[in-house]
């Protein structure tokens, strides 16, 4: 039994302490276009060839291009890859011979025919020489004159086949090993070469020179040969061949040699590294999921080993070891702590004490012991101890965290909390079931109750404390789920209530006490100058400075590496953060993010910080990261290019210049960027700006849109966030300037401008034009309607008028009076021969006017038999010759004055009109009478002059107030009519 026990941990630890290798798995479900990979090869600028069944892929960064026929390759199945000493990739394919990639473009070699085989199955570069290794033959290429392709003479008899597997150099002569043919040299002669054979070995797969050895694989064997020995036939043939499966393929690495194997009929291949004692399997290490690995390539500058499989894609595997994984036995890893060099670290079926396995059978032993002899000290649940089940089998115990103090472990489980020496001896069992614990600053155990209130115990048996009831002091902690222990304070972080401390014996609630308001508090850890760092349940962290006046200041961060916060850490001035997605590092603004790149796959438990090294306990085991190599990296950006340009969605040649013209319709511009290579791609975060005075803008990826742009001229600047150092880089990458539109352009808008005007100038031109014309129509149609009007008075007054003056001549010739008849007919003829005379005339002189109304007022009067005295009454300052009057408009007042003014009782019958100047403008006419006045005023409304009405519609249309140009007055002495006109 103790030899069973003996193997179990030995084994465990071995497992414990083996390192795991982070890797990425590149399949067809992501980059690849097919899952067979027949090669790998890293070109110059640091881009990976992928060469498969069914494509080409070229890898930069996180930049993937997948190349096939209809891009120029000759076939799609891709061998061989190689890169001459101008940078052009030179890809074999097996079953079309070879294409070439130079300038950004793929192109079918065009002598393929002069190829002996066109099935490619290795490339070489030799003295400038192209060796074209093919299913049957070899052939030269000349790399300064490719036009001249030879074929090498094997020697082999008619129907042989000459299979090329490998090429090698020793001491600058080059070898073919081939399939079955054995090996040969090439050995120049003259301007030809030829090839020897040195040895006819058959059923050969690579070979490889390592420092003075050469490797030569076999079927399920490999040899090796001193490289002075390779001549030597004795020494061949007497190398004892070692190791199994086949090797396909051979890569250095430091001081360590790895191998690519796969055994066609036996399920032996992976990942081997090839030591003094033989081969040792990697796969388990790398992260490898197949046996069929026939193609290796190294990435120095990052420390990558790539392995190609030909049923699961390539693997891309770190060995800078940034993270580094030791799986366990156990499910999961929950927890750390030390105490001086003592590790203890927690599972979640036991523990590890320096060393020291307790499982959880052992635990539940301890319970049982201090049940049996302590059954009448126990806490009880309606005490406000949490609820501990005594019936909790072994298997069921639940595991929480564990502490260090003063040189001894504390650890708190669903059954009680125990406390160990530095050797793992349980020094006493407290039968207490605590979620969370921690001491006073007097070392005194403290534990909250979740739901109740908290206690500090004095002894533990027996069970004495200090009870801190929440229900009676608010001030008092509840549902507590962090603490922490610093200084003189000890401080509890609450789910609902925020932050407590434990200060001198009392508690002080911050939220209560309005120091600080918030309540979702999860996590707790010191920070460096007596700092503390508290997170909150939406992802939030926050620095609190409580030394003497409390500061708290949010923590700047980016919430894309994870918004849930599970741990939270220090060291020294550096805050560690967990979340569901890597783990943060943030010092002083600089954030780094670890995670699946750096070999972070499983889920992080808890982080612990031991001397340099972060602790990460996760499921199946546990990662340890040398943080202080994390932080003393330095920036890895170094250059910031611009890669291509669409324009309007059209790609433009773009030669690395960084200024660009662009007319004024180009305005939508899709740019994308590169950078340096960099070995996490993913963790570059970029932003722009295309004004330095502007704030930087964060990117989609490594591509920029900038759709309908303004003319004018822009700078773009790109800064990279790499959040694998935390550093940033920013570079001005683009010039460019969109031409202002004609429309836009000064001459275009000045000539505009003068168009406008001169379409103004004619458009009021020909209003004005229009408006005068319409202007003279309307004065025209205003004469003629005065016209009208004057005819209408006119015809108005003819009737009345003639009808009177013949009744006063018939009167005179039938009384024998026939001087007056003749004289009033005189008057009479005069008087109509003025009315036609008028008719077409607006205006008359005051002097006509006065002509005209003294002889109708004459032929009136004589009906009246002159009983009407007249008076006519012209201020000398009122020219009668140059003042004008509208015609008619007085003789319609005169006439009803002699009709209704003077009945018969009126005995001294007086009729006055006058005409004086007002002032340099307008002139007045005054035509008053002593007749009845207002007594006709009732009849003059039934009967309303006919005349008048015209009057004021002349006045009007002459461009009178009619309101005020014209004032009659009844009184009981006479009517007064006072008209203002203008001279």
């Amino acid at each position: 039994m103790r030899w069973h026990n003996l193997l179990f941990w030995l084994l465990l630890g071995f497992l414990s302490t083996a390192q795991q290798f982070p890797s990425t798995h590149y399949t067809d479900r992501d980059i690849l276009p097919n899952n067979t990979v027949r090669t790998l090869f890293k070109a110059s600028d640091g881009a990976l060839w992928i060469g498969t069944d069914n494509g080409l892929v070229r890898k930069f960064n996180d930049q993937i291009t997948t190349y096939f026929k209809e891009d120029g390759l000759s076939q799609n199945n891709v061998w061989a890859i190689i890169e001459d000493s101008t940078g052009q990739i030179w890809i074999g394919s097996y079953g079309n011979g070879l294409s070439i990639f130079k300038e950004n473009q793929l192109q079918v070699f065009p002598k393929n025919l002069d190829l002996p085989n066109l099935e490619i199955t290795k490339l070489s570069i030799h003295t400038n020489t192209l060796f074209v290794g093919t299913n049957d033959g070899i052939s030269t290429i000349d790399l300064e004159n490719t036009n001249k392709v030879n074929t090498l003479n094997s020697s082999l008899s008619v129907g042989s086949q000459f299979l090329v597997k490998d090429f090698i150099e020793i001491d600058g002569t080059l070898y073919v090993i081939s399939y079955a043919s054995g090996i040969y040299k090439i050995v120049s002669s003259g301007k030809e070469m030829k090839l020897e054979k040195i040895w006819a070995e058959k059923y050969l797969y690579a070979a490889h020179v390592v420092e003075d050895s050469v490797y030569l694989s076999g079927k399920e064997y490999f040899k090796t040969v001193p490289k002075e020995s390779f001549e030597n036939l004795a020494v061949l043939r007497n190398s004892k061949p070692k190791g199994k499966s086949i090797l396909w393929d051979y890569q250095i690495v430091g001081d360590d040699l790895f191998t690519a194997a796969w055994g066609i009929y036996s399920n032996d291949g992976g990942i081997y590294q090839l030591t003094a004692d033989g081969m040792e399997l990697r796969n388990s290490d790398f992260g490898i999921e197949s046996t069929q690995v026939t193609s290796l390539e190294y990435d120095s500058d990052f420390d990558l080993l790539y392995g190609g499989t030909l049923d699961n894609g390539f693997y891309e595997i770190r060995l800078d070891q940034n993270a580094q994984f030791y799986p366990s036995t156990h499910y999961a890893v929950l927890d750390f702590s030390s105490s001086g060099d003592i590790m203890a670290t927690l599972f979640n079926d036991g523990v590890e004490i320096n060393k020291r396995q307790i499982n959880a059978t052992k635990f539940k032993q301890w319970q049982v012991n201090y049940l049996n002899s302590n059954s009448n000290n126990l806490p009880k649940y309606e005490d406000d101890f949490y609820e501990l089940d005594y019936q909790t089998t072994a298997d069921n115990i639940v595991f929480y965290s564990v502490k260090s103090r003063n040189e001894t472990f504390w650890l708190n489980t669903s059954i009680g909390i125990y406390h160990f020496d530095q050797n793992g001896e349980l020094i006493e069992y407290i039968p207490v079931h605590a979620l969370e614990f921690n001491f006073t600053a007097n070392d005194k155990l403290l534990e909250p109750n979740f739901y109740h209130g908290t206690r500090v115990y004095q002894s533990f048996n027996p069970l004495t404390y200090t009870y801190y009831d929440e229900t009676q002091d608010e001030q008092n902690p509840r549902f507590v789920v962090g603490s922490l222990q610093q200084g003189d304070k000890t401080y509890l972080t609450s789910i609902f209530n925020g932050l407590y401390v434990l200060e001198g014996g009392t508690f002080k609630s911050f939220l209560e006490n309005d120091i600080w308001t918030e309540k979702r508090l999860r996590f707790i850890t010191s920070l460096g100058n007596n700092q503390l760092a508290i997170s909150n349940e939406d992802g939030d962290v926050f620095i609190i400075d409580d030394a003497d006046n409390f500061k708290v200041q949010p923590l700047a961060r980016t919430v894309d590496h994870g918004s849930t916060i599970t741990f939270l850490t220090s060291y020294n001035d550096l805050l560690i953060i967990g979340t569901p997605k890597g783990i943060i590092l943030n010092r002083d603004g600089r954030e780094i993010f670890l995670d699946s790149e750096q070999g972070i796959d499983n889920k992080i438990n808890n982080g612990y910080v031991s001397d340099d090294i972060l602790f990460l306990a996760s499921e199946g085991g546990s990662y340890q990261i040398q943080l202080a190599d994390i932080l003393q990296q330095s920036n890895r950006i170094k250059t910031i290019e611009v890669q291509s340009i669409d324009v309007n969605g059209v790609e433009r040649v773009f030669e690395g210049s960084k200024d660009l013209n662009l007319a004024y319709d180009e305005n939508s511009l899709t740019i994308k960027v590169k950078t340096n290579r960099h070995p996490y791609p993913q963790k570059l975060n970029y932003s722009y700006r295309i004004d330095p005075t502007n704030e930087w803008t964060s990117m989609e990826g490594a591509s920029l849109n900038l759709p309908f742009l303004d003319s004018g001229s822009y700078q773009l600047d790109i800064q990279v966030t790499d959040f694998s150092t935390g550093f940033k880089f920013d570079q001005q990458v683009l010039h460019f300037h969109i031409a202002t539109p004609f429309y836009k352009s000064f001459w275009f808008l000045a000539l505009m401008f003068l168009g406008a005007m001169g379409l103004l100038i004619v458009y009021f031109r020909l209003k004005r034009k229009r408006a005068q014309s319409k202007s003279l129509e309307q004065e025209a149609i205003t004469k003629r309607i005065e016209e009208v009007k004057l005819e209408a008075l006119l015809s108005q007054m003819n009737p009345h008028f003639i009808f009177n003056s013949l009744n006063s001549v018939q009167y005179f010739i039938s009384n024998d009076e026939n001087d007056k008849a003749m004289e009033y007919l005189g008057t009479f003829s005069d008087l109509m021969r003025a009315n036609l005379n008028n008719a077409e005339q607006q205006f008359l002189t005051l002097e006509e006017e006065i002509d005209y109304l003294k002889k109708y007022i004459a032929l009136e009067n004589a009906r009246f038999g002159d009983r009407v005295q007249v008076e006519f009454s012209i201020d000398p300052e009122l020219s009668q010759i140059q003042t004008r009057i509208p015609t008619m408009i007085l003789q319609p007042f005169v006439e009803n004055a002699f009709i209704h003014a003077f009945p018969s009782r009126i005995t001294n019958p007086k009729l006055e009109i006058s005409f004086f100047k007002v002032d340099d403008s307008i002139y007045r006419c005054t035509i008053s009478d002593n007749g009845i006045g207002s007594a006709s005023l009732d009849k003059k409304k039934r009967h309303i002059s006919k005349g008048t009405h015209l009057i004021e519609e002349r006045l009007s249309f002459l461009g009178y107030d009619p309101s005020k140009a014209l004032q009659v007055n009844y009184t009981a002495t006479g009517t007064t009519v006072i008209l203002h006109l203008e001279q």
